[in-house]
C-alpha cells in the first residue's frame, strides 16, 4: 500500500564545503569541478524543498516516475492524513501522513517557508550559469537572500529558518559562518560588489533590529 522507500530527498549542505568555497575562490585557487560540486549540491537540495513544499500545498511529485525521468503529479483530492495518493500513470501508491512522515526523518526540515522565492530563483537561475563567475555568483545570492531573511527574523512561526533547512547546522552555526565568509582580491568584481551591497543592507537590518528591541522593552 505504501511505497515509502521511494521517497528520497537530497542532503543538505556541509558548512564546510561552502567555507571552503569561499576561502578558496580568495585565494584564487578555486577548480571549477569543486564550484560544480558546491552549485549542484545547493541545486539538488533546492529542488528537494522546494518539491515538498508543493506537496504540502497540494502538488504531490510521484517519486518513481521522477526516478524514471517523467514527471506526473498527483493532486491531493483532501487534506486529510488518510488520503491514499496514487500515480495514474505507474500505480506508485502513498498515504498523505506516510509521505510527510517520511519527510520528517531526512536530513533537516524540507520547508521553503519564506525563503521559497530564494531557492526557486535559483533553481531558475543556476542551470544556465556558464562561466566559473556566473556560478559563483548564483551561489553567493542564494547564500545571502536567506541570510536577510535570517537577519531579518522573517520566518513563518512554527518553521525552522530556511538556512538550516540548506545547510547542515544549527541556526547559530549557519549564522556565524555567513556572517564571516572570506572574500578576497581574487574573487570576481561582481562577487566583491554583492559583498559591498550586502555589508550595506546587514548594517541597516542590525540598526532595525535594535530600534526594535528597544520599542518592545
Amino acid at each position: 500500500m505504501n511505497n515509502r522507500a521511494e521517497i528520497v530527498w537530497a542532503p543538505r549542505v556541509s558548512l564546510r564545503i561552502i567555507r571552503d568555497l569561499y576561502e578558496r575562490e580568495a585565494r584564487g585557487a578555486c577548480e571549477d569541478e569543486f564550484i560544480e560540486e558546491v552549485g549542484f549540491a545547493l541545486y539538488a537540495r533546492c529542488l528537494s524543498i522546494l518539491e515538498f513544499t508543493e506537496a504540502c500545498q497540494g502538488s504531490v511529485l510521484c517519486k518513481r516516475c521522477h526516478r524514471q525521468g517523467a514527471r506526473t503529479v498527483i493532486e491531493r483530492k483532501t487534506r486529510k492524513p488518510e488520503e491514499l495518493l496514487c500515480c495514474p500513470v505507474c500505480g506508485w501508491q502513498v498515504r498523505w501522513r506516510v509521505y510527510f512522515a517520511e519527510s520528517e526523518k531526512v536530513d533537516g526540515q524540507l520547508h521553503g517557508s519564506n525563503a521559497l522565492g530564494a531557492f526557486q530563483r535559483y533553481v531558475a537561475r543556476y542551470p544556465h550559469c556558464v562561466s566559473r563567475e556566473e556560478k559563483i555568483l548564483a551561489i553567493d545570492r542564494l547564500i545571502h537572500e536567506f541570510h536577510w531573511i535570517l537577519i531579518e527574523g522573517k520566518e513563518t512561526q512554527g518553521w525552522k529558518p530556511a538556512g538550516v533547512n540548506l545547510l547542515r547546522g544549527t541556526t547559530t552555526q549557519v549564522i556565524d559562518l555567513l556572517n564571516e565568509l572570506t572574500y578576497g582580491e581574487n574573487s570576481p568584481p561582481e562577487l566583491l560588489l554583492e559583498r559591498d551591497w550586502w555589508r550595506s543592507q546587514k548594517s541597516i537590518a542590525s540598526q532595525k533590529s535594535i530600534a526594535r528591541r528597544k520599542s518592545s522593552s
